[in-house]
């Protein structure tokens, strides 16, 4: 017998009836979660978040937000051929309603993926996956705006962010600098008499 005048038996039976109450009450993994407003449940990401990159956000770093953002890409992308963007939002705090638009720049099209469905009740901590196929038309250095509105119990935030992509050959080479004066020898003035 322990100096608590508890078995071990008795212990090890205590921690298996609180082990079985709180699978009972929800801890951990849920049923109850966010669901988007047609009542299917909202996707997990299917990359890793290691793997993944954080999007530029227009806000300032010290802010914070409501949610993050990371993305990876399936494939390099080639004029031409669509690519598939894995986009990872992440709430900081629990959410009463999340939904993302997004919009692509001249030179790349969005073929499918180009808004959310609303989610609600997105919980702090818990990644949702959306999956953004885009078709890059030429080469060149382009970027989806990601413009994400949240709301929470005490707020409703609009974030934007960027994903940049670089299509084929990226751009091609700077044009040469035009000629300038030396430095070393100041322009003269001429004089006439």
């Amino acid at each position: 017998m322990s100096r608590s005048g508890r078995t071990p038996a008795s212990v090890a039976a205590l921690l298996m009836a609180v082990a079985v109450a709180l699978a009972g009450c929800g801890f951990g993994e849920s049923d109850e979660g966010a669901k988007s407003v047609s009542g299917a449940p909202v996707r997990k990401p299917t990359s890793q978040q290691s793997d993944m990159v954080a999007a530029v956000s227009s806000s300032r770093s010290d802010e914070g937000g409501l949610v993050a953002m990371h993305f990876v890409l399936a494939k390099r992308p080639k004029v031409g051929e669509p690519v598939d963007i894995e986009v990872s939002l992440t709430p900081s705090i629990a959410l009463e309603r999340l939904f993302v638009r997004f919009q692509a720049v001249e030179g790349l099209q969005i073929v499918s993926g180009g808004q959310t469905e609303q989610i609600e009740n997105a919980a702090s901590g818990v990644a949702i996956g959306h999956k953004v196929t885009v078709l890059p038309k030429a080469d060149g250095i382009f970027y989806i705006t990601a413009v994400v509105v949240a709301d929470s119990a005490k707020d409703s935030v609009s974030r934007t962010f960027s994903i940049p992509l670089i299509a084929g050959e990226g751009l091609s080479a700077a044009p040469a600098a035009p000629p300038s004066a030396s430095v070393s020898e100041p322009a003269r003035e001429s004089t006439a008499q």
